[in-house]
């Protein structure tokens, strides 16, 4: 269903939205619009020497109406080398709508120019709900921001706050990959909640730093601005506002609401232990169960051998404040752990955030601010969750009760892995992590707890 037309009314701090012909008008201060990012429908893969591979063309898209084909290596764009994904992603992003690309590519033993222009990024239209997409300003960064309403409400919605994981990707879903977050927000919506989520600096259509290079305090006051501007929204009850956090979002949900407070939070697959006792004990536990196909093979000493430099390493550089460079000169022992963990430079831990980031969410004590809050919690674990432990729920559980007796509860979800998916084992679920049938009992469990709230 083809969402309708916003009316925005022009010349006052007020955004006025017909809702099914009822009218919502948004108090929060007016902003500029967002420009979409652009849009070419393929994705990349690396490659073996330093290369970039077409790895998908979506239907219907601008690279579906070019001559760029799946397998293509992709070698430059606009006359720019493409030697890594994010050289690639970046290339895509400096585009704008209706923009000329043309990748230079090896196809074979043969190399050409393909020509590709730039759409702009569609927008999710899901049946049965609204979409619409803002924008929150922060200091640092205007990022993207969608809201999710049912269709035909003419109240004040309860609302929650869908707060995504540790990694820097997109939480706009438009595309038509499977997408069990997706399930979960858009389930949510028609379970009668007003949803929000915020993507991160310089993700997707927001501006700001690169993601993977903001610290984990400045991501922090970027959601709690983004909640801060949901509750200016005409159509949120913000006497029920809930936050979600879903795995690292479960870091940083409880940080949100002591700054800006919310009525509940539930969390999905999270962790309360400091991040350098989760990391240790998580790498033991995925290299055991991801090896248990090839048990006879696999050297568990070894693992354990490895554990032992790999929580070393963690040390000097979590505690210790040490630089990957010193650590590795004092303890020369360390340097091939060190390479594994920063396998494309000294300031990214696993490619994916700085070694600032990881040492201020290590030094975070969020077991303390869990205590803090007066608020309903929820912690949920799904059974065949192997990057997290059912005994963090059980804590943040408690940790709430001994401060505000009854207001935190945890459950096991039966066969759901990290990802919202359903698995017939804990095996299966190392093996295929992330792709299943969507877990439909984390949509009713958090349903029925809010509206047991809320009344």
């Amino acid at each position: 269903m083809r969402s309708p037309k916003f009316a925005i009314r022009t010349g006052t701090a007020a955004r006025c939205v017909f809702l099914s012909f009822s009218l919502f008008c948004i108090s929060a201060t007016a902003a500029h619009d967002l420009p979409r990012r652009p849009f070419l429908g393929v994705t990349g893969q690396p490659a073996p020497d330093k290369h970039v591979r077409v790895g998908k063309i979506f239907p219907g898209s601008p690279a579906a109406r070019s001559e760029l084909a799946v397998g293509d290596i992709l070698l430059a764009l606009n006359g720019a080398p493409i030697t890594s994904v994010d050289d690639f992603l970046a290339g895509v992003k400096s585009l704008k709508s209706k923009d000329r690309a043309v990748y230079h590519v090896q196809r074979g033993g043969n190399e050409l120019d393909v020509e590709v222009t730039a759409g702009e990024f569609p927008r999710e239209q899901p049946s049965g709900i609204q979409v619409l997409y803002d924008s929150v300003e922060t200091p640092k960064a205007e990022v993207r921001s969608i809201l999710t309403l049912p269709i035909g409400n003419t109240g004040k919605l309860p609302t929650i706050f869908y707060v995504q994981g540790w990694d820097c990707s997109s939480v706009d879903w438009p595309l038509p990959d499977p997408n069990l977050a997706r399930e979960l927000v858009y389930g949510l919506t028609r379970a009668g909640f007003a949803v929000m989520r915020a993507e991160k600096s310089g993700t997707g259509d927001s501006t700001g730093t690169p993601c993977r290079d903001v610290d984990f305090h400045d991501e922090v006051a970027l959601f709690t601005s983004a909640l801060k501007k949901l509750k200016t929204y005409d159509f949120v009850d913000t006497g029920n506002v809930f936050i979600f956090g879903h795995s690292a979002g479960g870091w940083v949900a409880p940080l949100m609401a002591e700054q800006e407070p919310v009525k509940g939070i539930v969390v999905y697959g999270t962790v309360v232990r400091p991040f350098a006792e989760y990391l240790v004990e998580n790498w033991r536990r995925n290299r055991w169960l991801r090896s248990q196909s090839d048990l006879l093979q696999f050297d568990l000493a070894k693992v354990e051998d490895e554990q032992r430099l790999y929580a070393q390493l963690l040390h000097y550089l979590l505690v210790e404040k040490s630089s990957v460079h010193d650590a590795t000169i004092k303890h020369p022992e360390l340097s091939a752990m060190a390479k594994r963990l920063f396998p494309q430079d000294d300031e990214h831990f696993d490619n994916l955030r700085t070694l600032q980031h990881v040492r201020q969410l290590n030094d975070q004590n969020v077991a303390r601010v869990w205590a803090s809050l007066d608020a309903h919690v929820l912690a949920l674990f799904g059974e065949y969750d192997i990057r997290t432990l059912a005994m963090d729920h059980e804590y943040i559980a408690a940790i709430i009760n001994a401060r505000h007796p009854s207001m935190g509860s945890w459950r096991l979800l039966p066969k759901m892995d990290h990802g919202f998916a359903l698995h017939d084992s804990l095996h299966d679920s190392a093996v295929h992590e992330f792709a299943g049938p969507f877990g439909d009992q984390v949509l009713q469990e958090t349903v029925t707890w809010i509206r047991g709230i809320v009344g």
